[in-house]
C-alpha cells in the first residue's frame, strides 16, 4: 500500500518552470536611451568606478525571489570589447525608502549582499542581454526597493549601454573611485536597462556528504510561503514523464522510502509546511556505512495545494550529491 501511494504520488508532480527573468523597466535589451559610457566604458571611467542603481519596488513584479543573474544591454556605438579587471564586486541590497543616499554604504546597510567578487572578464555582446555571471545569489523580499552596486579597480576595455530616464543612479570616476566614500553624482534618472533572472523554487544543499555525516537541505518557495512541501530522493534522475511535464527523478525503491517515510531517521523532515518566508530545513543523515562511498542521489521537493492541478502547485529541480570517503 505504501508503495503504490508513493507511486501515485510521484506520478501527480507537474514540473513547474523554477525561473524566470524581469526586465528594468523592461525586457528590451535595444529600447532606452543608447550609449552610457557609466559605469562600464573604462576608458571614459578612468579605469576606476562605483557606481550604484536603484531600482523601484515597483519594477520587481511585487513578489519574493531569489535572484541568480544580473544582465546589462550593451550597445554598439563604442564597439563592445571585454571588461577585464583584476578587481570586480557586484554588491545588492534592499532599500525601503528613496532617495539613494550620496553616501554609498547608507544605501547598502539593509541586507547587502556580495554576489561577485573577484577577477572580472565581463564580456558584453552589442543589442543583447549580457550576463554578468553572478556567483552568489540574493533573495529579494517583494517589498523593498533594490540596489545595485557595481565596482571595479584597474578596469581596461568595456564598453556602453542602453540607459533609461526611470532608475536612479549614483556613481563616482577616477582615482579612489573603488573606495570612495561619496557619489560626485547623484540623484539622476539616467541609470543602466537591466535584466535579473531568477528562481521561484530553489533548493539548496550543504554539509558533509560521507558516511555519519549530515547534509542541510535548505527549501525556499517565496509564492508557496504557508504550503505543505514534500521532498523525495532517488538514485536516478530519470525523468517521470508526463506528458510535455516531467521531474527529473527515477522511481525507484529509493525514491519510495524517502517519500512513504520509511527512513525517517536518514529523511529527516522530508514532509511539512514552509513558513510565512516561505522557506524550510530538512536533513540527509547519512547512516555510518563505507560501502555507501561514491553512491550519488538526486533531491528535488513540491509544494501541496488541493486546488492546483494533482494537488502539487510547483516543483523544485533536483539537485546531487556525491558521497564522499
Amino acid at each position: 500500500m505504501r508503495f503504490l501511494l508513493a507511486s501515485l504520488t510521484l506520478l501527480a508532480l507537474v514540473t513547474a518552470a523554477p525561473a524566470g527573468e524581469i526586465g528594468v523597466p523592461d525586457n528590451i535589451p535595444t529600447s532606452g536611451v543608447a550609449s552610457n559610457a557609466i559605469p562600464f566604458r573604462t576608458s571614459f571611467m578612468g579605469g576606476e568606478g562605483r557606481y550604484q542603481a536603484l531600482v523601484p519596488a515597483s519594477m520587481m513584479g511585487g513578489k519574493a525571489f531569489r535572484i541568480n543573474e544580473l544582465s546589462f544591454a550593451p550597445t554598439s556605438i563604442y564597439t563592445p570589447t571585454p571588461l577585464v579587471a583584476p578587481t570586480f564586486v557586484v554588491t545588492f541590497a534592499h532599500l525601503g525608502s528613496l532617495p539613494l543616499s550620496a553616501t554609498f554604504a547608507n544605501n547598502l546597510t539593509k541586507d547587502g549582499t556580495v554576489v561577485f567578487n573577484g577577477p572580472g572578464n565581463y564580456v558584453g555582446t552589442a543589442n543583447t542581454w549580457s550576463p554578468v555571471g553572478l556567483t552568489q545569489t540574493f533573495l529579494y523580499n517583494g517589498v523593498d526597493n533594490l540596489v545595485v552596486e557595481v565596482k571595479y579597480l584597474g578596469g581596461t576595455g568595456g564598453f556602453d549601454c542602453y540607459r533609461c530616464g526611470t532608475i536612479e543612479r549614483a556613481y563616482t570616476t577616477g582615482a579612489g573611485a573603488f573606495a570612495s566614500a561619496t557619489a560626485t553624482s547623484s540623484g539622476g534618472l539616467a541609470a543602466l536597462k537591466m535584466q535579473f533572472k531568477y528562481d521561484d523554487i530553489q533548493l539548496t544543499l550543504s554539509g558533509s556528504p560521507k558516511p555519519g555525516g549530515k547534509v542541510t537541505l535548505d527549501l525556499f518557495a517565496a509564492a508557496d510561503a504557508g504550503l505543505p512541501y514534500q521532498l523525495g530522493s532517488s538514485l536516478g534522475l530519470g525523468p517521470i514523464v508526463l506528458g510535455s511535464r516531467q521531474i527529473d527523478l527515477s522511481l525507484d525503491d529509493l525514491l519510495v522510502l524517502s517519500v512513504g517515510n520509511l527512513l525517517p531517521a536518514v529523511f529527516v523532515n522530508y514532509s511539512g509546511v514552509l513558513d510565512a518566508s516561505g522557506k524550510a530545513q530538512a536533513a540527509i543523515q547519512i547512516p555510518n556505512l563505507p560501502v555507501l562511498v561514491g553512491v550519488r542521489m538526486h533531491t528535488a521537493f513540491v509544494t501541496v495545494d488541493p486546488l492546483a492541478p494533482f494537488g502539487i502547485k510547483s516543483i523544485s529541480g533536483a539537485e546531487t550529491l556525491t558521497i564522499l570517503p
